[in-house]
């Protein structure tokens, strides 16, 4: 109960976050239309798959890791992209979602004037282990994914949630640029509200923090999206909105847990500003939930820690999405 406790205090700022931040529409003040566009028209489907490592097929068995940068990564056999790809036909399917991806990474991968901040490295090409970005190597990837969206018929966005685990700002300001610290700190969502709420120095700052992220994420939500459809207007771009992991996890005992709701304020934080804004900016947004979890798994060595999708969850979330571009 004492690490609840903490967690609560936690949300709490959360809670005062949701009440008083305004969803609004992100366009230029002129509203953009977008024509209803027929993404199977032709027959030749391509579709693009942009976000983290649920889109990447992290934890299914045919997932292995790429050590060398590209925009581009194998089609994972169960997620939930290979069953979209297949529902609409696509001819190609460019699965450019990477592991660790935040919100940050992937608007510094679009945008050119944007620099994004001291863990870029970590998830674009470099020169020297995770800290220094290969200029060359970051134009060529660069170049491919903004490739990848202009040939798109259909693009799914999964991006967001790697923002909720928050080591860096917080290892910034109380450990300094120890980079480290900081890789060892990126980990699941709630396995890190666990580590802030046992630290004074982290709890004394997680208010000020939380407030600083979201507006962190908003913004590159927000730079993301009209990239996009700056590039390709008329693709049909689905945002995906982030599923609770914990939804259906209790701790038993005496006084029950139900982590789930402990949880939700984070989720429904950050997915309220893709939902608000989606009517106003040509994208659709994809509500998820009650998708299966290893988090939820008792018989996973993932059980209340790791939050991607089992595989019955991919295909949980593609049905979805599926029903969502045929809507």
């Amino acid at each position: 109960m004492k690490h609840t406790k903490k967690i609560v205090a936690l949300l709490l700022a959360v809670l005062m976050l949701i009440s008083c931040t305004a969803v609004a529409s992100f366009a230029a003040t002129k509203k953009k239309t977008y024509s209803k566009y027929d993404y199977n028209k032709d027959g030749k489907v391509i579709y693009t798959v942009l976000g983290d490592s649920i889109a990447a097929g992290y934890s299914l068995p045919g997932f292995v890791e790429d050590t060398k940068w590209k925009a581009t990564w194998p089609v994972v056999e169960g997620s939930y992209p290979q069953y979209v790809g297949q529902a609409i036909g696509a001819k190609k399917i460019y699965q450019d979602a990477h592991i660790g991806l935040r919100s940050t990474d992937l608007r510094y991968l679009l945008c050119e004037d944007y620099p994004g901040d001291i863990a870029v490295g970590w998830r674009v090409p470099t020169t020297d282990n995770y800290r220094t970005v290969d200029p060359a190597g970051l134009a060529e990837v660069r170049k491919q994914y903004l490739n990848h969206i202009k040939k798109a018929d259909v693009i799914t966005l999964n991006i967001g949630i790697n923002d909720l685990t928050i080591p860096s700002g917080i290892l910034n300001n109380v450990q300094g640029e120890n980079f480290n610290l900081l890789l060892a700190f990126w980990g699941d969502m709630l396995g890190n509200a666990y580590k802030l709420a046992d630290n004074a120095a982290y709890m004394a700052q997680v208010s000020t923090l939380l407030i600083g992220f979201y507006r962190n994420y908003v913004s590159n939500f927000n730079a993301i999206v009209t990239k996009i459809k700056e590039i390709n207007p008329t693709a049909k771009l689905l945002v995906l909105g982030y599923y609770n992991a914990a939804q259906d996890a209790f701790v038993k005992g005496a006084l029950p847990v139900d982590i789930g709701a402990l949880v939700t304020p984070f989720i429904d934080l950050f997915n309220s500003h893709a939902a608000g804004a989606a009517a106003g900016n040509g994208y659709t947004y994809v509500k998820m939930e009650h998708i299966d979890t290893l988090f939820c798994d008792r018989n996973s060595p993932g059980y209340l820690n790791d939050n991607h999708p089992t595989a019955y969850g991919h295909r949980q979330m593609a049905d979805i999405i599926i029903a969502a571009i045929n809507a």
